[in-house]
């Protein structure tokens, strides 16, 4: 893997992450503009989340016997089309139709570019690749919601759908440079003992992953979802809330080259194990700290860099149960992991409307244990083929 050609996944995959997020940061001018409740506006996020997760498995079984590379420049020019549709349009349906547009390509891309990164890189720096590659997707929270959000302030939220079609453009002309024409022929000769279908190892063990990526994200969502509120409540300002939130973001794109990075050294489910009972213990203790201020923003810090770190050693998990193309099996984890945000969201509304607030908590790490217990029965990781 080149540094340019790393640097184009990244950025097809920071596309991507931004463009699920930013409605939040202007959701206001969304709906001052559309004349539209913020309520509706919100749904966005949760029309994208859910298109993601269901059509993303279905569009990689549709595209699998076609070459990567010119499947990935059709399916970013659809996200670019889907998101000058949201930019140029006059009412909510049409908005709705270009969200769906965006999400369904979406889910295809980061599929595409996390199978071919695993592809082109080798075995005992797979998890570290998947990894900075992955750091896209959280730097699109770093600083793509901040930067679309300054620029629907300035120029008009309109202007910030603009943007992201701008750098989807960059992104085809990148991918056409960087992306190798001999691909296809390589999965094609490489899959040829299967009849072009990938060999699974054990489904057993890749519904288990997929199990710990869905509960490890339930989790997460539950308590994250309410972060401003929780915060909040110990007393502090909203500039404390903003610089939490900017170590949170730095937390998260350290947390994936990092979960890469122990995954080699140490076997996805070494790491696995670890992470997910720091996971747990990490957020029994947060309830404790919502009135202090340096020590809150070392244990959010804690709390994220750990929970981002999963991912990497999940989809090396699973790349290690499939021989032959993963793009697939990478499908299912990306719909876990959208499905667990989507029932993290829900039980979290529950939980806050007849418990309280700070129970997210306490039942984000109760649920975060399901998953160190799924972990432990994972069989042990086989040398890498």
């Amino acid at each position: 893997m080149t540094v340019m050609r790393t640097f184009t996944f990244m950025l097809s995959i920071f596309i991507v992450g931004m463009v699920e997020m930013v409605v939040a940061g202007i959701m206001s001018l969304m709906s001052a503009d559309l004349h539209i409740s913020e309520a509706w506006i919100g749904q966005l996020v949760t029309v994208y989340a859910f298109t993601f997760a269901l059509t993303g498995p279905i569009l990689v079984k549709l595209t699998e016997r076609y070459a990567p590379k010119p499947v990935l420049l059709v399916t970013i020019a659809v996200f670019i089309i889907g998101n000058m549709m949201i930019a140029l349009s006059p009412n909510f349906i049409v908005l709705v139709i270009g969200r769906i547009l965006s999400s369904a390509a979406a889910a295809l891309i980061v599929v595409k570019i996390l199978a071919i990164t695993s592809f082109l890189s080798e075995p005992h720096k797979r998890g570290r690749m998947l990894g900075i590659v992955y750091t896209g997707f959280s730097a699109s929270n770093v600083f793509g919601v901040p930067i679309g959000t300054l620029i629907g302030d300035w120029l008009g939220w309109r202007f910030t759908f603009g943007l992201i079609s701008f750098v989807g453009l960059l992104v085809t002309i990148l991918l056409t440079i960087y992306l190798p024409r001999e691909l296809h022929m390589n999965i094609h000769t490489h899959n040829s003992t299967s009849n072009n279908q990938p060999n699974v190892h054990s489904k057993k063990e890749i519904i288990k992953l997929l199990a710990v990526t869905f509960i490890l994200l339930t989790a997460n969502s539950i308590a994250y979802i309410y972060i401003n509120p929780l915060i909040l409540s110990g007393g502090h300002t909203l500039q404390y809330v903003s610089l939490a939130l900017l170590v949170i973001g730095v937390a998260g794109m350290l947390g994936t080259s990092m979960g890469g990075y122990f995954t080699d050294k140490l076997s996805f489910k070494t790491w696995l194990i670890f992470s997910s009972l720091a996971f747990a213990v990490i957020l029994t203790l947060l309830n404790q700290l919502w009135a202090t201020s340096i020590l809150l923003l070392i244990t959010l810090f804690a709390w994220h860099i750990i929970e981002w770190s999963t991912n990497p050693a999940v989809q090396s998990g699973l790349i290690s149960q499939v021989h032959g193309d993963h793009s697939q099996v990478m499908s299912w984890n990306m719909s876990a992991l959208n499905a667990g945000i989507g029932l993290g969201a829900l039980l979290g509304g529950v939980i806050v409307s007849h418990l309280s607030l700070h129970a997210t908590v306490y039942i984000a790490a109760a649920t975060s244990l399901l998953a160190f217990f799924i972990v432990i029965t994972l069989q042990k990781p086989q040398t890498s083929h």
